[in-house]
């Protein structure tokens, strides 16, 4: 991955750098990588709908026209290729996650124009012989809880919540993390509001669920997988508020998610992190000019200077197709200017249920 840095050293160092145009040119070396990665048969059989949701975000969110039209070209063709491999829906759907997969691939085509024959009946129909705990990982009426086991490490099996032992092979047991129950809530909601198919809940159902999980806390260390999952947690309610990078947001909305974006975003430079850096530095963008400024480019400096020759960011020996591309996706949002043009949230209720009342005010 390159010399590895310290905050202090990497602070240090002179900024000024990196010209925009060689901003701007990073940020297309990166697409085209995402591109070229997605015509790995297996990476889009099985991350078709992230690669069509990464070309449409960007698209409509860039404030580049070039980066948009470039966006939107290579979604368009992922999208008739997607098409092309799922011509018709299954007619019976053997898991939650099968629905889950046709309402974001389908929603994500649809709005990179493919001509998707009409399916939300069918998968509305689907949806509904599924509890929400199948999409969810938790019943919305109740609070997230803090002890749901994992799957067992030996067989796989599922337990039920509470057990430290797992009831077929008696291996001891480590519980979910709630904040990756929260993250992965708030996607499915999210996809199945914008599509028009409940995947369990509601997005305002799930984000009322963000109030019981504050204050965010710190790190413990670098390898704490905890401050991870919350990391990602607050990252995907700014995402689902602002439509992924369409709405300008106001941080007296959110004050504890902005305080915590604002509180860690060096440590993914100590870290060498440039994949949650890109996401720390594409949501503190959706605030605008809040005093923020030195903070994005120190970011952007450093994600500028850990590029890869071949346009990707992160390990290059990663063998994890995934993990490559998504790491660059995150640092393509890190670098990119988003256009912003509006004030607001992609849904009211949703904010009001998740920000302190004393705060939020109707956008």
């Amino acid at each position: 991955m390159g010399t590895p840095f310290t905050r202090r050293s990497f602070l240090a160092t002179a900024f000024g750098r990196f010209t925009p145009s060689q901003k701007a040119a990073a940020v297309e070396r990166g697409l085209r990588f995402i591109y070229k990665t997605s015509h790995n048969k297996k990476a889009f059989s099985n991350w078709g709908q992230d690669y069509l949701w990464c070309f449409y975000t960007i698209s409509v969110s860039a404030a580049d026209p070039k980066l948009k039209a470039l966006a939107w070209k290579m979604g368009q063709d992922r999208a008739r290729h997607w098409l092309r491999l799922n011509p018709g829906i299954p007619e019976k759907f053997a898991t939650s996650g099968e629905v889950s997969y046709w309402v974001f691939a389908s929603h994500s085509a649809i709005l990179l124009g493919a001509p998707v024959p009409p399916n939300k009946d069918v998968l509305r129909e689907a949806a509904a012989r599924f509890k929400p705990e199948a999409f969810l990982g938790f019943d919305p009426k109740k609070p997230i809880p803090h002890d749901l086991p994992l799957p067992c490490p030996k067989d796989k099996s599922r337990n039920p919540q509470g057990a430290n032992t797992c009831i077929k092979c008696g291996a001891a047991l480590t519980f979910t993390d709630p904040y990756d129950l929260l993250c992965d809530g708030i996607i499915a909601a999210y996809s199945g509001d914008s599509y028009g198919v409940t995947l369990g809940a509601t997005l305002p159902e799930v984000m009322s669920q963000i109030p019981g999980l504050r204050p965010y806390r710190g790190p413990i260390s670098k390898d704490d997988s905890g401050f991870s999952s919350l990391t990602y947690a607050v990252t995907h309610i700014i995402y689902a508020l602002n439509d992924y990078g369409i709405y300008r947001l106001r941080k007296e909305w959110l004050p504890a998610e902005f305080d915590f974006l604002v509180t860690h975003l060096l440590l993914n430079i100590e870290w060498d992190d440039p994949e949650t850096l890109g996401e720390f530095m594409d949501t503190l963008k959706s605030f605008g000019p809040a005093g923020t400024e030195e903070l994005i480019r120190k970011g952007e400096e450093f994600l500028l200077a850990r590029q890869n020759p071949d346009g990707s960011w992160g390990d290059p020996k990663e063998k994890d197709v995934y993990i490559r591309y998504h790491s660059t996706w995150t640092a393509i949002g890190g670098l990119m200017d988003f256009a912003l043009i509006k004030e607001g949230v992609s849904f009211p209720e949703a904010l009001r249920r998740a920000a302190p009342s004393t705060a939020f005010s109707k956008p």
